[in-house]
């Protein structure tokens, strides 16, 4: 099972029921609009949740990344000083035992 690193709040925009088991509206119609802006707000709220989140993933992966270019400079010297080694090798200058 996953380990939950984040959480994007409000979960759920709006939990109002408007209607009873009959059918029948439960709100009139200011309360059907004060709803609307609960939710409205809600959605807004879960939003910038969304972008604080969004934010995060991407300051963590940035870091990653400058790691991981640190980590292939020092590979990319570590290439150089062998391709210098390399071309400067000369086998005819080597002695070979017998």
């Amino acid at each position: 099972m996953p380990f939950v690193q984040r959480f994007v709040e409000p979960k759920y925009l709006s939990r109002t029921n408007l209607f009873d088991e009959d059918g029948n509206p439960k709100v009139t119609v200011e309360e059907l609009q004060a709803v609307t802006n609960n939710t409205l707000c809600n959605a807004l709220r879960q939003l910038a949740s969304l972008v604080l989140v969004a934010n995060d993933i991407f300051t963590e992966l940035g870091g990653q990344l400058q790691t991981i270019n640190k980590r292939s400079d020092a590979i990319k010297v570590k290439l150089n000083v062998l391709e210098e080694k390399v071309v400067k090798f000369d086998p005819k200058e080597v002695t070979v035992r017998k």
